[in-house]
């Protein structure tokens, strides 16, 4: 009976389980593991309705506080009342002695925030056997939460002086390992994990302990051979162990980065001066895929379908996983169906694998195969990250209409949450969509309540809601909550190799831009040096140190991060892009057009480097060229608004006024809510003298883009010229307050209340804007004012020769067989123009939206 019930629970079948569970105990009530058993499947179900409680309690917890009047009688009878509370307390009364029971019970008061509670009941259980290690493990990582790091230690090493070599743990050791890292002990740390691995006493937990001194060894020492060996050593002990065999893939991977290596400054890549065509991410992709197809063809070599393995705590499907992602990613989906499938072969219980196959089939379109997919993974084992890819995929591809089914997808997450309170991407999808639908304080409360259940993937959460406060405007909330995401990450990444630390690199990379977008180019450097030397070869990291050096007017700095970035990954778009405009504001135009079109050939769907491209031709007078490159810009990404805008923005330069309408008319049609293409509409219709449409239109534009501060000054600007000066007053009040950064509204507003000589007006102006930059907002900045001399004084490179280093760059690309000097020259711009016209909407009737 009891295993029926352990199925029924692995199943998704809870409800019946704690009946069977119930039915056992008016059997035996004295069975101490269904009693546990019941408790744990009821604190299961329980935990997430105390989430929210739990948030409001911890935050007016003190660490240090102990009380000592708490009594069983307090706990037992404190509301709301708790099914799994009455079923611990029922275990605890018919066996008393069961360290168990009083260990789970203490643990699920932790998870609903009674700490008090939580420390009571550890102590009761440490009556019972004052070593034992899985109390000691538990009250320990309480208090280390808490930042009681002295008493945390003194529980974690109870167990180990006990004499008894029984006590002694791989979680253990590890979190004592973890906790003197932490506080910088690397050399004791060292020490202390090679001291015990040899006393453990199983294969399994060995191999634990050897993998994190493996990861001590590579990130705080850099000593990648004896990290390499420590991690054959846990093979040696724990044979097939899939873990070390992740690690020892990942490692090779890492040594890619170690390295260093830059493009075209390694002759091993280059062959009669053009280079291969692998960036260091490729590289060290196609070292991790070496080490995993190894290791996955040793288990087919040993094992098929009919000598299949059970998944286990040391051999499960991991690698074939591993591997398959990797293909994935170099859209070989064939290649990794056939891994998949060979995974399945081997573990078919393994409920990852499928989940995976789910993914591929997501990716390729098959929707109805990639619910067949997580289905299978679901009645295998329910599991919180099927429910996750399932529900992402009933948000992008509902089954019928346009609309997903909000309710199903709520359940969804509400489920994968009682599987996994822990898992933090739940978080963060359920918060995401909980935004999208305008729920705000349902998304926030979401990322609060992950951030309370100490995630194990705590970067996910910390972005989220980080990118919440953010859309709200709220910056320095955001700022804070990224910093202390930083904070925990490095805490849970000081101690073990895990793929999920990759996700802090977005952690580090939000708040850099964020730092760049106000203007503090030195802190966001700072930011971004640090992640690179955290992270290593990150091309996200490079290209915004790269951009602070832009803002701080280091354009040679600049230049070096702008090529470690495309050498890391030449499919980086936005490091092309962005590195070409830099030189393209410099008067490098040849350096620019070599830029932007190695970064087509390697990404040729990415509009802002068409869009980028295009304005530099029509810049140098090249209109024909900057059409064609447009027109091609358009037919490779028919989404990418700005492209439209621009190409617009041309044709009214050139008095081309249907055509520009025509454009811009697409780009309405394509995103009301682009403030810019108001914009453009109304200076189309300006320049066409239609004085009446240009107000219509600016008005229109704020309906659906009230958010564009540029739009508010301009309407702005249209009132002045009719006399109206407080409505337009009221506007650059607006435009102010939608964007505070927004200069041009603060020029605009001292212009009007000078011309209506409220001098008390223009003084709290300048005031307010010596708030927002530091400075005056009617004069440029000194620094600003020599940055631009410096410039101007430097000889400019738009005449001379391409650089070398440049030159060498673009013959060592090997890219998409994309000429684009033949996609421009067969391209009609007018031709497609007309096209576009065709279906041409009336974007500014006024039933129309």
């Amino acid at each position: 009976m009891f295993r029926q019930a352990k199925e029924m629970e692995r199943t998704g079948q809870w409800c019946k389980a704690c009946q069977q569970l119930e039915s056992i105990l008016k059997l035996d009530p004295f069975d101490s593991y269904s009693h546990l058993a019941l408790a744990r499947l009821q604190s299961r179900r329980e935990r997430c309705d105390f989430l929210e409680k739990s948030r409001k309690n911890c935050r007016n917890l003190d660490a240090g506080e102990v009380r000592k009047d708490v009594t069983l009688l307090d706990i037992v009878q404190s509301t709301p009342f708790s099914k799994a509370r009455e079923a611990f307390h029922n275990g605890t009364k018919r066996c008393p002695n069961s360290i168990h029971i009083w260990q789970a019970w203490a643990l699920h008061e932790e998870s609903i925030g009674n700490i008090y509670y939580a420390r009571y009941l550890f102590q009761k259980a440490l009556d019972i056997d004052g070593t034992n290690p899985y109390v000691c493990h538990g009250y320990g990582l309480l208090e280390h939460r808490l930042g009681n790091f002295d008493a945390a230690m003194k529980l974690w090493e109870k167990p180990l002086k006990s004499g008894d070599k029984g006590s002694i743990t791989a979680a253990l050791v590890c979190s004592v390992g973890k906790l003197m890292v932490a506080q910088g002990h690397f050399l004791e740390a060292r020490n202390f994990l090679m001291e015990y691995v040899m006393q453990m006493n199983s294969q399994r937990e060995a191999a634990e302990v050897y993998l994190a001194v493996a990861w001590l060894e590579e990130k705080h020492f850099k000593n990648f051979s004896r990290a390499e060996e420590l991690l054959n050593s846990a093979l040696r002990v724990s044979p097939e162990n899939s873990r070390a065999l992740a690690a020892l893939a990942r490692l090779a991977g890492r040594k890619v980065d170690s390295e260093n290596l830059s493009l075209g400054r390694d002759s091993s890549f280059v062959t009669n001066g053009r280079y291969t065509g692998n960036d260091i991410e490729r590289r060290r992709n196609g070292a991790v895929k070496r080490r995993l197809q190894v290791a996955c063809e040793n288990f087919v070599s040993r094992y098929s379908k009919e000598t299949s393995r059970e998944k286990s705590e040391v051999t499960d499907g991991r690698l074939f996983n591993a591997w398959a992602k990797l293909e994935i990613k170099d859209m070989n989906f064939n290649a990794a169906r056939k891994i998949l499938r060979q995974g399945m072969d081997i573990f078919p219980q393994d409920h990852s694998l499928r989940q995976a196959a789910g993914k591929v089939e997501e990716h390729v379109g098959n929707y109805t195969g990639a619910r067949e997919w997580y289905t299978e993974s679901l009645l295998l084992t329910p599991s919180a990250p099927t429910l996750v890819a399932y529900a992402m995929l009933e948000i992008n591809n509902p089954v019928e209409g346009n609309e997903f089914n909000y309710t199903k997808v709520c359940r969804l997450f509400d489920e994968a949450l009682l599987l996994d309170p822990r898992h933090g991407p739940v978080y963060n999808a359920y918060g995401n969509m909980e935004l999208k639908m305008g729920n705000i304080e349902k998304a926030r409360q979401i990322y609060q309540n992950g951030i309370v259940a100490n995630c194990r993937d705590v970067a996910s959460v910390f972005h989220g809601l980080a990118m919440l406060e953010l859309s709200l405007g709220n910056v320095e909330t955001a700022r804070r909550i990224l910093i202390d995401g930083l904070e925990e990450v490095h805490k849970q990444d000081s101690g073990m190799d895990s793929n999920r630390r990759k996700r802090a690199i977005f952690l580090a990379q939000s708040l850099g831009m964020l730092e760049l977008n106000c203007n503090h180019a030195i802190e966001a450097k700072a930011i971004f040096e640090k992640g690179i030397e955290q992270h290593g070869n990150s091309t996200q990291l490079l290209l915004g140190a790269a951009l602070s050096e832009v803002k701080l007017g280091n354009d040679d700095s600049a230049r070096i991060l702008f090529e470690r970035s495309v050498s890391v990954d030449r499919k980086h778009a936005q490091a092309w892009q962005s590195w070409g405009v830099m030189e393209m504001r410099a008067g490098n135009y040849k350096v620019a057009k070599v830029l932007f079109e190695c970064g087509i050939k390697n990404d040729h769907n990415h509009g802002a480097l068409w869009q980028a491209y295009a304005t530099m031709e029509s810049r140098r007078g090249n209109i024909e060229i900057a059409r064609a490159l447009f027109a091609a810009g358009v037919i490779k990404c028919p989404e990418h608004v700005p492209l439209y805008q621009a190409w617009a923005c041309l044709e009214l330069r050139s008095g081309n006024f249907d055509k520009a309408r025509t454009l811009i008319g697409e780009a309405l049609t394509r995103k009301k809510s682009e403030g810019s293409s108001w914009l453009v509409a109304a200076k189309i219709e300006e320049r066409l003298g239609n004085k009446g449409l240009v107000g219509l239109i600016l008005q229109r534009g704020l309906e659906h883009a009230h958010h564009c501060a540029e739009l508010h000054r301009t309407l702005a600007e249209y009132e002045i010229n009719r006399g109206k000066i407080d409505v337009a007053r009221n506007l650059l009040e607006k435009s102010i307050e939608v964007d505070p950064m927004h200069a041009p509204s603060y020029h605009s507003l001292a212009e009007l209340e000078a011309r209506v000589f409220n001098i008390e007006g223009l003084s709290k102006l300048n005031k307010r804007a010596a708030e927002v930059f530091n400075t005056n907002a009617l004069e440029p900045t000194r620094v600003s004012m020599a940055i631009l001399g410096s410039k101007l004084r430097k000889n400019s490179l738009s005449q001379g020769k391409i650089p070398t280093s440049i030159s060498t760059l673009a013959n060592m690309i090997v890219a998409d067989d994309l000429d684009i000097e033949e996609e421009i020259s067969d391209l009609d711009p007018d031709i497609l123009i007309k096209k576009l016209g065709q279906d041409e909407k009336d974007i500014l009737g006024p039933n129309k939206t």
